[in-house]
């Protein structure tokens, strides 16, 4: 028969999963000659041999890859046979452009899991075991394409056994770039608070664990950074630790050494279980159960629990050490992203922790803990980092020239695009401190250099004071600025690939394209523009941002709006109001859900962003049917009907069940006369109850409802909307 020879580009998640083993073994099965080799578009391969040959490899290919990998898309061609004779995998190509995606950090596998605690096998208790299937990608990854030498690895020689098993095809550790061993790569030290090393190795390990057992706090170097770990049941220790972090109530989220462990303390359900068990370990948020036993100081005054399990090896020992339950919460100052070396770790956070669990293979890119939690069996992202992120999404339409997009001012992440891809960067934060402004031009700088990427342009939010909007003026690109809602709906229908839809989008606040700020928005969108249907009646924030942190201002704010003489509505603050001094107009659901929380009594003081609708979530009864009274006029929905009847009093636990009931009647009010399907895009979505209950009631009603699970529906998903936004 005849001989064939093609050329296979394939573009996607195929560097560092163990792909090119994949089509080695592959090849050669089939009797195959050629090579494979990474390059910046991801990998190619020159195949050769008898037709039917060819045909099987090119339908194996796509089926039997690798786990970790993803092809996204797979271009052949015919070119000439030569005379090799054997299949091989030939050395990395560099240069031009970079079209590759780097792989996300996951956990261990089930093989490497079961080498790290037999005591017969080389790799016993190694702290860094990992293999082409699992471990660190993007946190070690310096440059593409996804070679030992473009990675923080580079730094360790292999020893000749690691060696061998690197160059073995045969082998699970064949060109799995992070290989080292007990007798090579890293090495783990135990240092005290005044950074002096006082245990290495396993003995390091040893001595953590007993300081735990004794109360201490230790930062941990785990796979994206520094975490704070200590016993989560140590009523002491936790209220050491929130008094040295000055975190009095916001909850902290614990690592577990079993799911069964978790079971004991959360309700799990099978979408809960997949999801805590999954490669991608991210913290899963879950109700608190009857056999709850943790600390109160965990996550105090709520009936959620954020739960995982280990994704580090040094975790995995760590647990096995101490068989309990750790808190496991990011190393950093409130709201600053996570510390990754021991420098800023003792500069920033000395003085919080009692022992540091260090290691010298340096984290190149950080990369925080994913939250996550299941609503109606789907996966809804709350922060979306390790085990995530970087991961790419096709646009709706193709990029006519390279796209910077920088998000917004809080739960920041920024965002790549060229021709139909979107790269989007792990969670960075808030964009309120230096810390947190350097690592925002650090991931953007990450970004550009992985994927030697040169924006023509840039897109940013409409709100002039964003840090992210002044960057964006820095550039001196031209620039797109895409109104804040617009673009959280846009992300959730890039990701469902929708072209136009009734977005419901709620959250805290948002530039609107009037200068106000809006929040309980309704906007049918598509991707060159929207129409602002209806919205939630503006009410005052006395004081501007200061209300934002102090509840009785919003709850003093509608009482302004619904007439009402009440105490905490002073003679200061209805002038205020009624002249519009330092009162910025504000339609905002997360701010009614502060008011309502406050006048209600279930939340009087601030403590943490989100707090009112986890507290109010808490309290909700589903036997409660009611809702409030709300006024509609010309797509203007009036709440201060409901806020008369609040002030009547009640339980805290009917109000806040009436409340979300009136939002569910709001939002099915308004979408009943569109035939169009409808996004749920915005934080306020983050609230599963009235998330789920609002799937419900419109599902109920016909509707199609989309809700999203790649990308969070808070600003983190911002940036994929700017990209999504048709701008030419």
């Amino acid at each position: 028969m005849a001989t064939e020879r093609k050329r296979y580009e394939i573009v996607g998640v195929v560097q560092g999963v163990g792909f090119r083993p994949f089509v080695y073994r592959l090849a050669n099965e089939l009797n195959l000659s050629g090579k494979v080799y990474n390059d910046g578009f991801g990998a190619i391969v020159e195949a050769q041999g008898e037709s039917a040959a060819l045909v099987s490899f090119e339908k194996r290919l796509v089926a039997e890859k690798p786990a970790l990998s993803i092809i996204s898309r797979v271009s052949s061609a015919a070119i000439a046979p030569q005379n090799d004779s054997a299949f091989e995998i030939a050395p990395s190509q560099s240069g031009g452009t970079i079209a590759a995606r780097i792989p996300p950090d996951v956990a261990i596998c089930e093989n490497c899991e079961k080498e790290l605690f037999d005591p017969a096998d080389r790799r016993y208790l190694h702290p860094f075991i990992s293999c082409s299937h699992c471990g660190a990608r993007y946190t070690i990854a310096q440059n593409l394409p996804y070679d030992r030498a473009n990675t923080s690895m580079s730094a360790f020689a292999m020893c000749d056994k690691c060696r061998r098993e690197y160059e073995n095809p045969a082998d699970r550790r064949f060109h799995a770039q992070p290989i080292a061993c007990n007798d090579c790569g890293s090495t783990l030290t135990l240092l005290n608070a005044a950074g002096k090393a006082v245990a290495e190795k396993n003995e390091a390990i040893e001595q953590a664990a007993k300081a735990i057992e004794n109360g201490a706090i230790v930062a941990i170097k785990a796979l994206g950074g520094y975490q704070l770990c200590l016993d989560a049941k140590n009523d002491a220790a936790l209220k050491t630790l929130r008094d040295r972090k000055n975190r009095p109530i916001k909850p902290f989220a614990a690592l577990f050494p079993s799911i069964e462990a978790i079971e004991k303390q959360a309700i799990v359900t099978s979408a809960d279980r997949d999801l805590l068990l999954s490669n991608r370990r991210p913290i899963v948020l879950l109700d608190k159960s009857a056999s709850y036993d943790l600390s109160d100081l965990v996550a105090p005054q709520i009936n959620r629990l954020g739960a995982m399990l280990p994704s580090a090896p040094i975790q995995y020992l760590l647990l096995k050490r101490l068989s309990r339950a750790l808190i496991a919460t990011s190393a950093n100052v409130s709201d600053a992203p996570i510390i990754v070396d021991e420098t800023a770790l003792f500069s920033t956070l000395g003085g919080v922790f009692d022992f540091a669990l260090a290691h010298n293979r340096a984290i190149i890119n950080a990369c925080d803990d994913s939250v996550a939690q299941t609503i109606a069996n789907q996966t809804i992202m709350i922060r979306r980092a390790r085990g995530f992120a970087p991961e790419a999404q096709t646009l709706p339409h193709k990029l006519g020239r390279g796209v910077l997009a920088l998000g917004a001012q809080q739960k920041s992440t920024i965002a790549i695009g060229f021709d139909k891809s979107a790269i989007v960067s792990p969670y960075i934060g808030d964009l309120f401190s230096i810390d947190a402004i350097g690592y925002f031009e650090r991931t953007v700088a990450a970004l550009k250099r992985l994927y030697r990427f040169e924006p023509q342009s840039v897109v940013c939010d409409l709100h002039p004071r964003y840090f992210s909007s002044e960057f964006a003026k820095a550039q001196n690109l031209p620039i797109t600025r895409v109104q804040h809602h617009h673009a959280h709906a846009l992300a959730v229908m890039a990701e469902y690939g929708l072209p136009n839809a009734l977005a419901i989008a709620w959250d805290g606040s948002g530039y609107g394209a009037d200068g106000a700020i809006w929040g309980g928005e309704f906007l049918i969108a598509n991707y060159d523009g929207f129409e602002r249907v209806a919205h939630i009646k503006p009410f005052g924030l006395i004081g501007g941002e200061a209300a934002i942190k102090d509840p009785k201002r919003i709850a003093a704010s509608l009482l302004f709006e619904a007439q009402i003489d009440g105490a905490i509505l002073s003679k200061n603050y209805a002038t205020m109001l009624s002249k519009g001094i330092n009162s910025p107009l504000s339609s905002s659901i997360g701010r009614l859900f502060d008011g309502v929380a406050y006048l209600g009594g279930i939340q009087t003081q601030y403590g943490f962003d989100g707090q009112s609708g986890l507290m109010i979530e808490a309290l909700f009864d589903d036997k409660e049917k009611r809702g409030y009274p709300f006024e509609a006029i010309g797509g203007v929905i009036d709440c201060a009907p409901m806020t008369r009847e609040i002030v009547k009093g009640a339980k805290p636990s009917e109000i806040a069940s009436r409340f979300l009931n009136t939002l569910c009647e709001i939002a099915a009010f308004v979408a009943e006369p569109y035939d169009l399907p409808i996004v749920l895009c915005g934080g306020v979505f983050q609230n599963k109850t009235l998330a789920n209950m609002l799937l419900n009631k419109l599902r109920k009603n016909a509707k199609s409802v989309y809700l999203p699970e790649r990308f969070p529906p808070n600003d983190g998903a911002i940036a994929l909307g700017q990209l999504a936004y048709k701008k030419e």
